[in-house]
């Protein structure tokens, strides 16, 4: 069972995410768990005894509660891997942080940052809870039928580590796996040998594999365009990214739902 903690608020982009997060539920056996953290707002009282605070915190819980029961209403009848929501006051970050620190989970999803933009998405991996996020993570800014996965397979020490994130959740899902390498040029031996470890491990996971070669990462606008065939692209960053990393550049461009893992 894949342990998913999947963050909502009440926009487009959690709904897309929680509706993703179902169809991927029919394919792997997966667990959802979403959470609604409700920040505080300048309205929060800052004086007084402390059950008035306590009151106040009480209050706007229990109104989180009735705008995602109404949001997830009908996700709740279609999807039974979907648990019951819970609602938590408090800083996003923090408390996200502390339910991934104290509870185990296999897999985080979200709606990705708006607007999808290099700076935005090197804002959002520099975050406390980014940086600290030992699980591959979802983002959701399109919402695409799950009809065969994008391993992007540019580098080495990149294919290890998504291949770990993809054998545990994708072994014995029939939907098909390509590995994206690049052209000839950039592949080298030492990503030949783990590219044909990854196929290996992942048939031996119950999984169909083929190799597929895509442009490289470095060549601009032309990946993306490779990316519009598929349901989800997997790819790996480095949590120490560039703010004007190339990477960031073609990520920002690919608008298929994304599994990134951080290393």
């Amino acid at each position: 069972m894949i342990k998913t903690l999947v963050a909502i608020e009440v926009d487009l982009a959690s709904s897309m995410a929680i509706r993703y997060a179902c169809q991927l539920g029919n394919l792997v056996d997966l667990e959802l768990y979403p959470v609604y953290v409700k920040q505080p707002s300048s309205e929060v009282p800052t004086t007084g005894v402390g059950w008035v605070r306590r009151t106040w915190e009480r209050e706007i819980v229990a109104a989180g509660k009735e705008e995602i029961q109404e949001m997830l209403a009908a996700e709740m009848k279609s999807c039974p891997v979907l648990m019951e929501p819970q609602v938590i006051y408090g800083d996003r970050e923090y408390e996200l942080l502390k339910i991934m620190e104290h509870d185990h989970f296999d897999l985080y999803v979200e709606g990705a940052p708006y607007p999808f933009t290099p700076a935005n998405i090197y804002h959002r991996l520099h975050q406390k809870f980014y940086q600290h996020l030992g699980t591959p993570l979802i983002w959701l800014r399109v919402l695409r039928k799950i009809n065969q996965l994008l391993v992007v397979c540019q580098d080495p020490a990149d294919v290890k580590a998504l291949l770990a994130a993809i054998n545990q959740i994708w072994a014995g899902c029939p939907t098909p796996v390509h590995l994206g390498v690049p052209p000839p040029a950039g592949y080298d031996e030492a990503l030949r040998r783990e590219v044909a470890a990854a196929r290996e491990a992942l048939e031996a996971a119950g999984c169909q594999v083929s190799v597929k070669e895509i442009p490289a990462q470095t060549a601009g606008e032309s990946l993306p365009e490779v990316t519009t065939e598929y349901g989800l692209v997997a790819v790996c960053l480095k949590r120490d990214v560039k703010k004007d990393s190339p990477q960031l550049q073609w990520l920002s461009q690919v608008k298929a739902p994304l599994l990134v893992v951080l290393r």
